[in-house]
This record gives C-alpha cells, sequence and structure tokens, in this order.
C-alpha cells in the first residue's frame, strides 16, 4: 500500500511540475523577411550584431552573435530623428532579440534570464527560430534551413515569462549564406516592452 502511495505521489508531483513549466515541443518558425529589407535597414537594425562571442560551461561551448531589431520598423535614430530621448531606441517598446548560435556540442540549454514584456504565443510567433526566407533581407541573423530540417528543439518560459531555455539537441551544420545568412542555429524572442526606454535585454547563458 505505501509503495502504490509512494508512486502516486509522484505521478501528482510530476504533472504538477509539467503545468507550471510548461515546454512547447513544436518550436515555431519566423522569416527574415518579416524583418524589413536590406534597403529599409536603418528602421529596423538596432544593434549588432555582435561580435563572435562565447558561452562555457563545463565541456559544452556554444559561440553566438547577438543582434537587436525594430519588428515594427521604428527605431528613432530614423523613423524621427529629432526624438533624441529615444536615441537608440524602438519608438514602440517591441523589441526582438535574435541569437545565432553555434556548436559541436550536444544537448544543450540556452537560458534566457531578465525577459520581460513576454507572454508565449506560437501563433505570432513571437519565440522561437529565426529561418532565411528571402534574398532581400542577408543582415537579419537567420539561419539557412527550413523548419522541417530544424532539430527537436523545445521551449520552457518560467511561471513569470521572465526566463526562457531553449533546448537543443544538436547544431546541424546548415549552409551559410550571403552577409548575416549563417549555419547553426538563430532564435529569437520578441518583447512588447512598456516604453522604448529603458530597455530591458535578456541575458544569455548555458543553463
Amino acid at each position: 500500500m505505501r509503495s502504490k502511495s509512494m508512486i502516486g505521489r509522484t505521478g501528482i508531483f510530476a504533472i504538477c511540475l509539467l503545468v507550471t513549466l510548461p515546454a512547447f515541443a513544436t518550436i515555431p518558425v519566423r522569416g527574415s523577411s518579416r524583418n524589413g529589407d536590406n534597403g529599409s535597414a536603418a528602421f529596423w537594425a538596432a544593434l549588432g550584431p555582435t561580435q563572435l562571442l562565447t558561452l562555457v560551461q563545463g565541456t559544452t561551448q556554444v559561440m553566438y552573435k547577438e543582434q537587436v531589431v525594430c519588428p515594427e520598423q521604428d527605431f528613432a535614430n530614423a523613423s524621427d530623428p529629432t526624438d533624441t530621448q529615444n536615441a537608440g531606441a524602438c519608438e514602440s517598446g517591441s523589441y526582438l532579440f535574435i541569437y545565432q548560435l553555434r556548436s559541436t556540442s550536444t544537448n544543450v540549454s540556452i537560458l534566457l534570464s531578465g525577459i520581460m514584456g513576454f507572454t508565449p504565443d506560437s501563433t505570432s510567433p513571437n519565440y522561437g527560430v529565426m529561418l532565411c526566407d528571402s534574398t532581400t533581407n542577408t543582415l537579419t541573423l537567420c539561419t539557412t534551413a527550413t523548419q522541417d530540417q530544424l532539430p527537436a528543439i523545445t521551449f520552457t518560459p518560467n511561471a513569470t515569462n521572465s526566463t526562457a531555455t531553449f533546448f537543443i539537441p544538436s547544431f546541424p551544420n546548415f549552409k551559410a549564406g550571403p552577409n548575416h545568412e549563417g549555419q547553426g542555429i538563430t532564435i529569437f524572442i520578441l518583447t512588447q516592452q512598456t516604453g522604448p526606454r529603458p530597455v530591458s535585454i535578456p541575458r544569455i547563458a548555458l543553463k
């Protein structure tokens, strides 16, 4: 009887964990063309891409570049140069954070923390993998692959959506494209913050 009771309590506990920390098994994708094109980059390219940086934890090593995009194409410096108070910001408070990742490690968990203004929406979507889908935008960090070619990436936010984890089982060596179209896996998270400033920029780390 005790054994059955313990099994029952363990099962209930496991179910509770799944309810409080949902994992989204089918990773959504966003095409780079939704950000605009090369000719209008002054209106959407807010920051970056950065130089190639490295995350290390134990034997796991991930190299990455980061980019910040104004998805409403309202970068203050271009859309309203007279708004010097919000220079370097997206006027609408909508910020798209993109991370292009390369690694030979497997079963990697990428943790984004300090997220503000985010509620997961897989239909829009506001998280997932950025795919290169246009020859007119080669300045957005993206992955040269189709959704069917991606590994089984999962996305798990915490209860308050202030942190989120991308679990990446492997990093295929996809073909590199022109400019910022690259191999590896390019993840993104789209936030709607309360105003152009101050900007809350997620921190990236290995989990």
